[in-house]
């Protein structure tokens, strides 16, 4: 997805988009046909690039200053008539009956190191920094369409095996589609097609 000439901006206290959001952002394929959903959209950089092709988009975020920061950007960039944004934890404010053809997650991938922070929330993914996005997949699998593409951030700091294992036990098909080494790690975009 291309960004364009977007108004963007971020509020203090909202994660900003880093490397590992560009990575994705190029790294997810959408059209004119597709319903996408974003969790974790931060100031919602992801959702209104797909804003601008995709034919739905509801953006999720468990902070209500993120959710409020997306849904300024959606309006400022005139793409609200066609987006939504939900706070909630992770998809359990999703009506079951709801169905996307594109998911994308860029979530906190890092293990637990022993040295507690306040910006956890935003980095640890858990005891071996995928717990969270194990219970990401399992909310996910329901609402995809047949023949959807589910896009995660994963870590090398990480159990990437262990969530590429959990993705396949649901029945994904998973592809490494894009990688970038960053200091002490590299980052990859997993996809998972159903």
């Amino acid at each position: 997805m291309k960004l364009g000439d977007m108004k963007f901006e971020i509020d203090d206290g909202v994660y900003p988009p880093a490397e590992d959001t560009y990575l994705l952002l190029d790294a997810i394929e959408i059209d004119g046909t597709d319903s996408f959903l974003e969790v974790g959209c931060g100031a919602g950089l992801i959702s209104m690039a797909a804003a601008r092709v995709a034919k739905t988009v509801i953006a999720i975020d468990s902070s209500l200053d993120a959710i409020k920061n997306t849904a300024r950007n959606f309006i400022a960039n005139s793409v609200d008539g066609r987006s939504c944004v939900v706070q909630s934890d992770l998809l359990s404010a999703l009506a079951r009956d709801a169905r996307f053809s594109v998911i994308a997650f860029n979530p906190p991938y890092l293990p637990e190191d022993g040295i507690v922070t306040e910006m956890d929330h935003v980095f640890v993914g858990g005891g071996s920094g995928v717990e969270l996005t194990e219970r990401f997949i399992q909310q996910a699998i329901p609402h995809l369409e047949k023949s959807g593409r589910i896009y995660i951030v994963v870590s090398t700091l990480a159990d990437i095996e262990r969530i590429t294992n959990f993705m396949e036990s649901q029945n994904l098909q998973v592809n490494v589609i894009a990688e970038a080494q960053f200091f002490f790690e590299a980052i990859r975009i997993l996809k998972g097609r159903s």
